[in-house]
């Protein structure tokens, strides 16, 4: 019976979402911090694009870790 409701969580669109929401929120946060820690300053909006473009996406349907949360 768990994993029937863990399978529902998991499907639940809007749980996606705001788990993604998050997961985006706190890569850019820890470029941010780095970027702070390097250069002693923010990132531009250039170097924020630059940043972005290997980040992972969003998490696949299914995924271990979306169950988790």
């Amino acid at each position: 019976m768990d994993d029937l409701k863990a399978r529902a969580a998991s499907a639940d669109p809007e749980r996606r979402e705001r788990l993604n929401k998050r997961l985006r929120q706190a890569f850019i946060e820890g470029a941010e911090e780095d970027s702070r820690r390097r250069l002693g300053r923010g990132l531009t909006p250039e170097e924020l694009e630059r940043v972005l473009w290997p980040h992972p996406g969003d998490v696949p349907e299914g995924c271990e870790a979306d169950r988790r949360t």
